[in-house]
């Protein structure tokens, strides 16, 4: 089942990213430890690149603490790999934390640190939301 579940997560933020101009991947799952952390890249015409890794919390939005605390070893094979590299303005290692409630919250992992980035989409996508929101009363016949 959770496989499932990210799964559906990866298709949603594949979405999400279509939605504004980028073309995705999903890559197949290995067990490989030392493999990059990622599910899913997205990449535009410009060169611009998205390494992205989804986790999902069931309890409250994560904040930055928690997102270190439960992606340590996603955050460090990204910042290893980062150093290996020259800093390129077009490449992005991001992790992206599903709260039920609260939809996607994003993060992206630079080579000392991790800092939270919008999501990307409509401003009027609620899709994700995981809260149904309430239809507006219709002034009918009284």
């Amino acid at each position: 089942m959770v496989v499932r579940s990210y799964n559906i997560l990866e298709s949603e933020a594949k979405q999400l990213l279509r939605g504004v101009g980028y073309k995705c991947r999903i890559l197949q799952k290995k067990n490989d430890r030392q493999g990059m952390p990622f599910g899913l890249v997205a990449f535009r015409t410009s060169g611009e690149t998205r390494y992205i890794r989804i986790r999902k919390v069931t309890r409250r939005p994560a904040t930055m603490k928690d997102v270190a605390a439960r992606c340590d070893r996603e955050i460090a094979l990204y910042q290893r790999w980062l150093s290996r590299l020259q800093p390129d303005p077009v490449l992005h290692c991001e992790i992206w934390i599903f709260a039920v409630r609260t939809g996607f919250h994003c993060y992206e992992v630079l080579q000392d640190s991790i800092r939270e980035i919008p999501t990307p989409g409509p401003k009027d996508d609620d899709r994700l939301s995981g809260i149904p929101k309430k239809p507006e009363p219709t002034g009918g016949p009284a």
